[in-house]
């Protein structure tokens, strides 16, 4: 349920962490030690789930495609 609040969350695959900072940007979550999979997962369910697409932008080619997204 949404609280109103802004909460910036930091994914990092290499490292396995994900870090969750509330509007004063305190750290009020880490999650470590996590595998390259279950990160990935938790972003797309996350995003699947709050957000959604509004555009596709080309970064130089095909490969390299960076998707546009905001939160509901």
């Amino acid at each position: 349920m949404p609280s109103g609040k802004i909460y910036k969350v930091v994914t990092n695959q290499a490292k396995g962490t994900i870090e969750v900072y509330d509007e004063d940007r305190r750290l009020v979550s880490k999650e470590e030690k996590l595998s390259e999979v279950a990160i990935s997962l938790l972003e797309r369910i996350f995003l699947e789930t709050v957000a959604s697409e509004v555009g596709v932008k080309e970064k130089g080619t095909e490969d390299e495609l960076e998707i546009a997204m905001y939160i509901r």
